[in-house]
């Protein structure tokens, strides 16, 4: 089937494997231990995860713990809580400016309409 062919169906197609980039850490803990070159602990991961058992455990809350409500209580909070801007968006922070207070005549002026007793005669 041609790319900009209309297609009328759906069809069914063999799941493709995933493809791991060059470079990339199969099958090894991402958990970022040190910095440097290798940062990586490097164990074996569990299947299907990116961490190796033990920091799973230290990384993961069951649902229906206390655990689980706390941080999703502190997590709440941090989100509701407002934080600075980076210093360079620093300017975020400053109030906005002050316009003006021109009288409608010299608003309208700036504006593409025809003078008030015309408008007014419509």
């Amino acid at each position: 089937m041609l790319p900009e062919e209309n297609k009328t169906g759906t069809r069914i197609t063999q799941a493709t494997p995933a493809v791991t980039a060059p470079g990339a850490r199969p099958r090894l803990c991402g958990y970022v231990v040190a910095p440097g070159a290798s940062p990586f602990c490097d164990r074996p991961a569990l299947p299907g995860g990116s961490y190796c058992v033990w920091h799973h455990a230290l990384c993961a809350v069951a649902p229906a713990s206390p655990d689980f409500a706390a941080l999703a209580a502190a997590q709440t909070m941090a989100a509701d809580r407002p934080g600075a801007p980076p210093p360079e968006l620093g300017w975020l922070n400053a109030p906005p400016p002050e316009f003006p207070d021109d009288s409608d005549d010299d608003c309208l002026a700036g504006l593409d309409l025809p003078p008030a007793q015309i408008a007014h005669n419509e």
